[in-house]
This record gives structure tokens, C-alpha cells and sequence, in this order.
């Protein structure tokens, strides 16, 4: 995978969160390789579906892939976790849909 998914954000506080969800996006926009688009919408369902904000322990696949999307630090607040999700979801497959077309 590219290197900006390996890259960490370490602005804090809510416009850090922004700029790693414009960053998201922007590398989304840069990204024309379909596999790769889909590979990561697959790595943001299973965190859908596997990563619970609120749990004190998160399980070691959801670790490892909010580390190799250098997410983690921005899921750590479990209010702004599930927004930032779903909004990463929402940029992801816009794009695949629009590679798809």
C-alpha cells in the first residue's frame, strides 16, 4: 500500500481530526488503482464491524489496521471515532464508485 496510509497525523484535537480526513481524502483522489481502493474499503468495514469505540480493549486485526491507516490516534475518542469512520467509508466509496464507472 501507498506510503500516505503509513504516514501518522500528529495534529491533536478536533482539526487534527479534519486534516486527516482531508489528507484521506485528497490521497483518495490521487489513488486511481481500483484493487487498491477496494482493499481499503474491505480494512474500513471490518472496522465497522469489528471496532467498538467504547471497549477498553481493541482487537489486535482492528489495531493493526488502524495503525497501518495511521487512524489510530484519531479513533482513541469514542464520540468522534464512529463519526470519522463513517465519514471515511462515505469518501471511499465515492471513489471506488467512481473507478467502477
Amino acid at each position: 500500500m501507498n506510503s500516505f496510509l503509513k504516514q501518522p497525523i500528529t495534529s491533536q484535537g478536533e482539526q487534527g481530526h479534519e486534516d486527516y480526513v482531508r489528507s484521506f481524502e485528497a490521497h483518495l483522489q490521487n489513488t486511481n488503482d481500483l484493487a487498491e481502493i477496494e482493499l481499503l474499503m474491505k480494512k474500513l468495514q471490518f472496522l465497522g464491524l469489528h471496532f467498538d469505540p467504547f471497549e477498553t480493549v481493541v482487537p489486535k486485526e482492528c489495531q493493526d489496521i488502524m495503525t497501518s491507516l495511521g487512524v489510530a490516534e484519531h479513533l482513541r475518542n469514542p464520540y468522534l471515532a464512529t463519526n470519522i469512520l463513517l465519514r471515511l467509508l462515505d469518501k471511499t466509496e465515492e471513489r471506488l464508485n467512481k473507478l467502477k464507472q
